[in-house]
């Protein structure tokens, strides 16, 4: 269960909401880029049925966009600017990976990160109320 709500807020900050960023911030500054690769590649495997070679190619892919997404989170600049290119990271990203997945396995991975954002949009707006 706790890798799973890891493994949510590292995906959600490739959607590039603000409360994600805020919250994957000491993710960001715990993990490695090849440690939040390595639970992502598990996580897809696990959900998406991903076969030997896939799993190898997803890994891959994952892992050059953990770099890009580190190397943008820790360059100097705005939050805002940040957020943007963390979002074209992760549309880059998406891509790539259709053409690793099955359009099946896609359309999963589409699915379960349309939910993963409305559970932190719904965790956003509780934490906004609470405030």
């Amino acid at each position: 269960m706790k890798n799973t709500l890891t493994l949510l807020v590292i995906l959600m900050s490739f959607v590039g909401y603000t409360y994600a960023q805020e919250e994957s911030g000491s993710f960001m500054k715990d993990t490695t880029p090849e440690q939040r690769a390595q639970f992502q590649t598990e996580y897809m495997k696990e959900n998406l049925g991903l076969s030997a070679d896939q799993e190898s190619a997803v890994h891959e892919v994952n892992l050059k966009y953990a770099k890009k997404m580190q190397d943008t989170y820790n360059s100097p600049g705005k939050k805002v600017q940040k957020l943007k290119q963390m979002k074209a990271i992760g549309q880059e990203k998406d891509k790539e990976l259709k053409g690793v997945l099955n359009a099946d396995q896609y359309a999963t991975y589409e699915k379960n990160k349309e939910a993963m954002k409305e559970k932190i949009k719904a965790k956003a707006q509780e934490k906004r109320g609470q405030q």
